[in-house]
């Protein structure tokens, strides 16, 4: 009796060593820990973060190739192949922020911002998904992501105008804030003259650093003409003249040069860092055609994703690989593109 029940015990030990092993491996997959050979920088590693890609692909003409399947793409990441995980095609809804500059320069064109942002709005389908954020003095989120228009009318309809302009708070809230945990395809649309004149806890920077931290998201400033209303309030002689107040209009000239030259770079920094474009709108009248041209790139964008194999790397470099010729591929800078 002494040996078998010996024996029974060594077993119901053996159950209890393997059923804790197996919940040990259950709960290491599930957060993502899986051992690496030591010895080798490529180790299979099952990865938690998702990397996302987004890639515009044009052939002859400007005409957006949209037919194009996994097979045809490759990914390296610092000179490895990775292993796509999946391919959003141009079926996949999008997520987009209206970013929309009401602050005392904008006075004079705010009317025609917001009718034109409702056409972006006529633009979206179904499942598409927008947030309406403005900004002044302050940030001010007035609607959720929604696909309903008439929401997204109502929330374009209460911006109200401001004095001064945080454009770098506004910046970082849409993407590190309100962008960063959603899924699939990611667009800001910035309504802005680029100039800011009061963020206080965020910087130009802060603001670029997001967008270098958030890979899958693209930039498209909408970069319209506030200068003229500028110097109208200012009462600008632009010919300047002669004594006192012909001096203080060159001098105010000189300054808006060096305050609009600023903001355009950051706006050119924050679309080439990003794969987007900038849309110079001059004349409002150009405001509606620049927001048709986003729309349709938006709806004809791939989004690829792969799980890194090499998890810890001082920097990701990545090359996008196309089979198809005559294929005309746009993707952030830091990317590099080849058409096989």
């Amino acid at each position: 009796m002494a040996a078998l029940d010996g024996s029974l015990s060594q077993e119901y030990k053996n159950k209890i060593s393997i059923g804790i092993f197996i919940f040990l491996v259950s709960f290491l997959m599930s957060i993502g820990i899986h051992a690496q050979d030591a010895g080798s920088d490529d180790g299979i590693r099952l990865e938690t973060t998702l990397i996302q890609v987004p890639v515009i692909v044009k052939g002859a003409g400007g005409r957006y190739i949209t037919d194009l399947d996994m097979g045809e793409f490759s990914i390296f990441e610092n000179g490895v192949k990775q292993e796509i995980a999946l391919i959003k095609s141009i079926e996949e809804a999008f997520n987009v922020i209206l970013l929309i500059d009401s602050s005392g320069s904008t006075v004079g064109q705010l009317n025609q911002i917001k009718a034109g942002a409702k056409q972006f709005i006529n633009h979206i389908r179904d499942h598409d998904k927008v947030m309406v954020i403005s900004f002044n003095d302050s940030v001010s989120t007035l609607s959720p992501f929604t696909s309903d228009v008439p929401t997204l009318y109502q929330a374009i309809d209460s911006i109200q105008p401001g004095e001064f302009t945080q454009v770098y708070e506004a910046v970082y809230m849409g993407i590190w804030e309100r962008l960063e945990r959603i899924e699939g395809r990611k667009a800001v649309i910035l309504f802005t003259d680029g100039i800011d004149t009061a963020s206080s806890e965020i910087n130009r920077e802060d603001t670029l650093d997001a967008v270098l931290e958030s890979e899958d998201v693209i930039v498209y400033p909408i970069r319209y003409n506030t200068r003229p209303n500028v110097e109208r309030k200012l009462k600008v002689n632009a010919e300047g003249g002669q004594g006192p107040v012909g001096e203080r209009s060159v001098r105010v000239r000189k300054e808006l040069d060096s305050l609009y030259g600023e903001a355009d770079d950051y706006l050119d920094e924050l679309a080439e860092l990003t794969g987007g474009k900038v849309e110079r709108v001059d004349q409002l009248t150009d405001l509606g055609p620049a927001l048709t041209k986003i729309a349709e790139e938006l709806r004809n964008q791939y989004l690829i994703a792969y799980y890194p194999i090499r998890t810890k790397v001082p920097k990701r470099v990545l090359e996008v690989r196309i089979s198809r010729p005559g294929c005309q591929v746009r993707v952030r800078p830091g990317f590099k593109v080849r058409i096989q």
